[in-house]
């Protein structure tokens, strides 16, 4: 079953109830899964060094980990995604970043973090594809309301 989840049709792999409250549990796409690109990567392709994302998404910690929701939904990330997601919300709503802070800080964390995952700095086309790639899931996040 497909639901619509902001502007992304998305499919539901299940329902679970947490403190009496349904969740519908869908699977989010990463930038591998989704076909061409996500509306919203025009926006983000041309406000990357400007844009501060406000994160709308609930967090419900389950089992000690941050689950994002939105609305009834419960969203079902890949790792990579999820440390993208996490990060966004830990610089934009948890510590309020310096006015310099945009959505390419947090991108270029990312790519950071993977280099150190690899034990070494990646050459600029390297670098350039995860950028387009963290792109593409950041616009994913922002069409079904995570971020805006």
């Amino acid at each position: 079953m497909k639901e619509m989840v902001g502007n992304l049709e998305l499919e539901v792999e299940a329902v679970i109830d947490i403190d009496g409250e349904e969740y519908k549990v869908v699977n989010v796409p990463n930038a591998d899964e989704y076909r061409g690109f996500p509306p919203s990567w025009d926006f983000v392709k041309s406000h990357m060094l400007t844009w501060r994302p406000y994160f709308k998404a609930k967090m419900i910690e389950i089992n000690n980990q941050l689950i994002p929701a939105i609305g009834n939904f419960l969203l079902n990330l890949d790792e990579d995604m999820y440390e993208l997601l996490l990060d966004i919300y830990y610089t934009f709503k948890v510590n309020k970043p310096s006015i310099e802070t945009n959505i390419s800080t947090v991108i270029t964390r990312q790519i950071e973090k993977v280099e150190q995952k690899f034990g070494r700095g990646f050459t600029e086309e390297e670098k350039t594809r995860l950028y387009i790639k963290y792109g593409i899931e950041t616009a994913i996040l922002r069409d079904i309301g995570v971020i805006n």
